[in-house]
């Protein structure tokens, strides 16, 4: 069987701090998949890692069967936790940026999108609200016709509305060669596009399952489990 993305024995510290320790990982295509841990688990260190804007210190990484690097980058598109470009510019300049630079770009899925929430392309970028930025800088991400989707925390400041457009209009139309994985905490609006998750506890990885494997085992939510799973005992460590 083959994977989209593989990660083997994944290792990673700054200084004395390990983050991530001993991570093997294989992902399939046609997958929605969240990166669902607390803050400063290791998440966007992780992502950094498959984009090897990072070094492993053990391990490797391979996206679509090509080892982490510049090449493997041509078949990924990446969403940081952010601001991509100048306040000052327009989103036009935004659009002809990814348009010029990525040749996967679909630009008439973007003006598409652009103009389902409402955004025009003459305003400035610093125009925006926080949450309406969000979106700009996600639908640029998902108009790339690439094979793997990674997106840190792209829904933080976009109010509940929009998120539900979001969910239904957009991180639904993935071909069958692509998979994204979420990193989020916002479980209850994602829960349910959801194909498997992926935590990450102490270091580890802590779970990598289908949710529906998750609810049929446990018989909770994916919102529950992962309240339970790291909820804090505050008188004895973890619970």
């Amino acid at each position: 069987m083959s994977y989209l993305l593989c990660m083997d024995n994944v290792s990673k510290s700054f200084g004395k701090k390990k983050v991530l320790d001993g991570i093997s990982l294989k992902l399939k295509s046609n997958k929605i998949v969240g990166l669902i841990s607390p803050n400063g688990s290791g998440k966007t260190t992780l992502i950094k890692l498959i984009m090897d804007y990072l070094t492993l210190d053990e391990g490797s990484i391979t996206v679509d069967g090509i080892s982490a690097g510049p090449m493997a980058r041509d078949v990924i598109a990446y969403l940081p936790d952010r601001a991509m470009f100048n306040g000052n510019r327009k989103i036009s300049y935004a659009v002809s940026y990814y348009e010029t630079a990525y040749s996967d770009f679909d630009k008439a899925k973007c003006e598409k999108y652009l103009k389902t929430f409402e955004i025009n392309t003459d305003e400035t970028i610093s125009s925006l609200s926080k949450g309406t930025a969000e979106i700009l800088y996600l639908i640029l991400t998902l108009s790339r016709n690439t094979k793997l989707y990674l997106i840190d925390e792209p829904l933080a400041s976009v109010d509940p509305v929009n998120r539900e457009i979001i969910i239904t209009t957009i991180l639904r139309e993935f071909n069958e060669d692509s998979t994204v994985m979420i990193s989020t905490h916002l479980l209850n609006e994602v829960e349910t596009i959801l194909d498997e998750v992926v935590m990450i506890k102490d270091n580890k990885l802590f779970c990598h399952k289908s949710v529906e494997e998750i609810r049929e085992e446990t018989g909770k939510s994916l919102n529950e489990f992962f309240k339970d799973s790291f909820r804090k005992n505050w008188f004895g460590g973890d619970k």
